[in-house]
């Protein structure tokens, strides 16, 4: 096997890799957001203020989830085209 076929198998495991974390993480956004959604229902209106600390620690790492899932997406789509034009 060629250095390049060797590359070509590494990058296409690379892209399949990525997209089935990218998927996994999807799930996970998804059962992450109605747990994060049932938590702030619970506890909104608190009078310390925690709610909303609370509320905007569980946005932002959604939206890190998000960006990773995004990444994780371009990075396969990356390795797969170009493993296909080598």
């Amino acid at each position: 096997m060629s250095q390049v076929q060797q590359l070509q198998m590494q990058l296409h495991q690379i892209a399949n890799e990525a997209k089935q974390a990218a998927g996994g993480l999807a799930g996970f956004k998804q059962r992450f957001a109605q747990s994060s959604t049932q938590v702030e229902a619970l506890i909104a209106g608190t009078t310390t203020g925690v709610d909303r600390d609370i509320a905007q620690i569980l946005d932002t790492a959604g939206k890190a989830v998000d960006q990773a899932v995004e990444s994780l997406h371009i990075a396969s789509n990356g390795c797969a085209s170009y493993a296909n034009q080598l």
